[in-house]
Parts: structure tokens; C-alpha cells; sequence
């Protein structure tokens, strides 16, 4: 099996790394060629100095430059061929990334740890509303079924980084990642997992992360859609608005008038929301099979 890099970005995560860092090496110590990266991200408490004090490769930014930041100067820093992300406050176990490392190395061009069947509990109900919904917005748009686009435990090669590599900051950079790989046609495979308490404190932002994933979401397609494809996206939200206008038209006819003086106006508003829909969603399946096709015929000309 090549190398494997374990990446860590921490910030203010004293009273986690340490346990992180130990049952990464007692899992894969004497059994899998490996290096353990920690980026205390400018961390305020001793977050650097409880990594220093597991033998693991501590890298420090002296400011908070975000969590991307983070991941990007560990890969940086890297020297294995297959990249592990993992976080630091103890809620991914160990233990699967041997699994995550064979994945890879059988053909899986990024593999996500799916805290979907084992690990809900764990996550608070808010979150976890949230993170069904935009599973649900990441396979409507990439066209495969994503069950946890945004987990935090992920594997890829470090050949593949600069591809999957988006424009974020925060905890939106899981999501556009995931998305990104679908859309163009990456083999993605979800393992499940377990997922534990978490050690310290949570810096998530329900409402304002939410949002920004929200938002990573319609850039990340737009941006990734091909040109031929943008000219079916582009009118449906223009026909849907109709759908709408025409329906309160036909609402409001029948509350002051009591009687519909454009009978068909109703009829119109259903086909017009309809036909809007389908040519939305056959337009992000042509672009997936069109990418998909292309991821296809590159790996085999690799192997020519």
C-alpha cells in the first residue's frame, strides 16, 4: 500500500488532538507506512503544544487563517500518495482508514465517511436536518447519492488535490469538494462510519455555515457545468418565475372574484413549473453523463 498522509487541521483543540493523534498511531503503527500532519491553525490555547507532544509533524500558522488554510499547508507538506483528512476533536475513529487507504488504491477517486447509519446520534438534531438537506441538494445536483456530502473524514490522492481543490474557507469546503467530484464525473465511494462525541467545543454556526453552503452550492454548479449545459439551466428559473406569476394571478381571481376569467392560467402554471423542473434536472443528468464519459475515457488512456 503507498503512503499515507493523515491531515490534521486544528484549532483550539487542546483537549482532542492528542487522543487523535494517539489512536491514529496505535492503529496504524508496524502495520501501514504513514506520517501524521497537525496545523494548529493560530490556536489560543496549547493546541500546539499537546501536538508537539505526540511525536506527530507539527506545522503552526501564528494567525487563524481558517480550517482550508489548514488542510492546504498540510498537503503542502505532505509525502504520501494518498491523502486522509480527519478532524481534531476525537469524532472520527481511527480505525477506518485503512479501509479509506484501500479504497483508493482500488480505484475510488475520493472516499467519504458516511456518518449516516452509525453515527447520527452524535450530531445535534438541528445539524442534522441540515446535513440530510444538502445530501439531498448535493445528489439532486451531481447526479449520484451522496448520504453525507459533508463529512469531514475523506480520502483522495494527492495527485487528484489541485482538481478537487475548491474556493472556501470554512466548513463549506467539505460540500463544494463533494460536489465538485460529482460533477465531473469522480468515483466517489461512502464508507460508513462511526461517529463519536466530540472532545471540546463545537465552532459550528448552524445559520450562518448553513448559508454559506448554501451558497458554495449554486457556485460550485455553475461553475463546474459545461457551456452547452448552462443553455438548459439557465431558462428554468425564468419559467418557474412564470409558473409562480401566473398561479397568483389565478389565485387572486378566484379569492376577489370568486370565478377564474383565465381558466387555463392554472394549467399554464402547472406545465410552465413542470417543464421547468424536468428541463433543470435533465440538464445537470446531460452534464453528468457527458463528464462522467470524459473521467472514463482519461483513466483509459492512462493506462495505454
Amino acid at each position: 500500500m503507498e503512503r499515507i498522509s493523515i491531515i490534521i487541521p486544528a484549532y483550539n483543540e487542546e483537549k482532542g488532538v492528542g487522543k487523535v493523534v494517539g489512536e491514529i498511531k496505535e492503529t496504524l503503527s508496524g502495520k501501514y507506512d504513514h506520517e501524521i500532519i497537525v496545523v494548529d491553525d493560530g490556536s489560543t490555547d496549547k493546541t500546539y503544544e499537546q501536538a508537539k507532544k505526540t511525536g506527530a509533524a507539527v506545522l503552526r500558522h501564528e494567525h487563524n487563517q481558517g480550517k482550508v488554510a489548514a488542510i492546504r499547508t498540510g498537503i503542502s507538506h505532505s509525502t504520501g500518495g494518498i491523502i486522509v483528512l480527519t478532524d481534531a476533536d476525537y469524532t472520527y475513529p481511527a480505525r477506518y482508514i485503512p479501509a479509506f487507504a484501500n479504497e483508493i488504491e482500488n480505484g475510488a477517486d475520493l472516499v467519504l465517511g458516511s456518518r449516516v447509519e452509525k453515527g447520527l446520534s452524535n450530531i445535534p438534531t438541528f445539524n442534522r436536518i441540515g446535513n440530510i438537506v444538502f445530501s439531498m441538494l448535493i445528489s439532486y445536483i451531481g447526479c449520484v447519492r451522496i448520504s453525507d456530502g459533508q463529512t469531514g473524514y475523506r480520502a483522495f490522492r494527492k495527485a487528484d488535490f489541485e482538481r478537487l481543490d475548491v474556493s472556501a474557507r470554512g466548513l463549506e469546503y467539505e460540500t463544494k469538494m463533494t460536489v465538485k467530484a460529482a460533477k465531473n464525473g469522480y468515483n466517489i465511494v461512502e464508507l460508513p462510519i462511526e461517529y463519536r462525541p466530540r472532545v471540546g467545543d463545537s465552532k459550528l454556526n448552524p445559520i450562518a455555515d448553513g448559508y454559506r453552503m448554501l451558497r458554495s452550492l449554486m457556485s460550485i454548479m455553475m461553475s463546474e457545468t459545461s457551456f452547452i449545459t448552462k443553455t438548459f439551466l439557465i431558462p428554468t428559473p425564468i419559467l418557474f418565475l412564470a409558473g409562480i406569476v401566473f398561479g397568483l394571478v389565478s389565485l387572486h381571481e378566484k379569492i376577489t372574484l370568486k370565478v377564474l376569467e383565465h381558466q387555463y392560467y392554472p394549467l399554464l402554471t402547472v406545465f410552465l413549473m413542470l417543464f421547468s423542473v424536468s428541463l433543470f434536472s435533465f440538464g445537470l443528468m446531460f452534464d453528468y453523463v457527458t463528464k462522467k464519459l470524459d473521467r472514463i475515457d482519461e483513466r483509459l488512456r492512462k493506462r495505454k
